[in-house]
């Protein structure tokens, strides 16, 4: 008996397709990652990885891991199913936007991170897209497949600093570090709360050297006192900016952010690492001190991309069949 029945493709990229798919016996709502394997080991470590660290994250703010499929030149990872993510949300203009509407999707991020961050995880690709929002708005933290290990023993390992996507990458990756902790998942989080509040990203660099720049335009040129040690980055002395001074009023890079809003994400975007708060310290801040709405009034749309059939559920009896098939449907 077939134990899928595919519904509607979700997401595509370099990795393999992503499908909407339901549990024939129990009609469960499910999503399936079918990652191609590649013979390159990079390609390896990170599928390994990706598994590794969603079977050990159980979490209410991360996606659950349910069944690992394997076959000859692909496996599948099938997941929890959440209708739609923080971009759609974000880019959805009838979204209220006010602080009890970014406490409450931000509590319940800071959380994920925390535990990831606690359990010695650096997921290394916080963005919009892999933060996923369900029918009731409860969200969930996906995509482990450049996550990581930080070891906190080894001070001077090698993380590389390809990782992350650029417009959410933190910017001692920018200039080439690959000794570094978590605090680059924290700057990626402050990427994603101006994009909430700004409903548009925050650093939309065309390449790492305007994404730089971009950076510098709210930082000010990096030295010495706001950022100790930067000068010793590999790529600190590639290329010369032009003298920016820092903004001084954060109300003009995020004007819908409250004063205590602004302070979180002020202490987020700061160049030197050690000055970003970590999740948990996060939460402790006067922001997140205000009441907490249990739930919102909000319905975020659900996300809707190449519908097999509007009027069958397509099934088959193994996963492979079924992916082979997309193009024929």
């Amino acid at each position: 008996m077939p134990k899928y029945g595919f519904i509607s493709r979700i997401g595509q990229g370099s990795y393999g397709v992503v499908m909407k798919a339901r549990v024939i016996e129990t009609g469960k709502t499910v999503a399936i990652k079918r990652i191609l394997l590649k013979n390159d080991s990079q390609s390896k470590l990170e599928l390994t990885r990706e598994v590794l660290c969603m079977q050990n994250c159980k979490h209410e703010n991360i996606v659950e891991l349910f069944e690992v499929i394997e076959e000859d030149s692909t496996i599948s990872l099938v997941m929890e199913y959440l209708t739609t993510n923080l971009k759609h949300v974000i880019n959805d203009v009838h979204r209220p936007i006010n602080d009890h509407y970014v406490r409450f999707y931000f509590i319940q991020l800071f959380k994920g991170i925390d535990f990831l961050h606690k359990m010695d995880i650096m997921h290394r690709d916080i963005k919009p897209d892999n933060i996923l929002i369900s029918s009731n708005n409860k969200l969930k933290i996906t995509d482990f497949g450049q996550s990581c290990l930080h070891c906190p023993e080894l001070p001077e390992e090698n993380y590389g600093n390809q990782a992350g996507t650029r417009w959410y990458r933190a910017p001692e990756l920018l200039f080439g570090a690959t000794v570094y902790d978590p605090k680059i998942d924290m700057w990626s989080c402050g990427c994603v709360l101006a994009e909430y509040l700004n409903s548009c990203p925050m650093f939309p660099g065309r390449n790492d050297f305007e994404q730089i720049a971009r950076i510098m335009n709210v930082l000010g040129n990096p030295n010495n006192e706001t950022w100790p040690g930067w000068e010793d980055l590999p790529d600190s002395k590639k290329i010369t900016f032009e003298k920016v001074n820092a903004v001084d009023d954060w109300g003009t890079v995020a004007p819908m952010g409250s004063e205590e809003c602004l302070q979180l994400l002020r202490s987020l975007l700061s160049y030197h690492s050690v000055k970003r708060p970590s999740a948990e310290e996060c939460l402790r801040l006067p922001f997140f001190a205000r009441p907490i709405l249990e739930s919102i009034d909000y319905v975020p749309q659900p996300q809707q991309k190449n519908p097999l059939s509007t009027q069958v559920v397509y099934q088959y009896d193994d996963i492979q069949t079924a992916f082979l098939s997309l193009d024929d449907l």
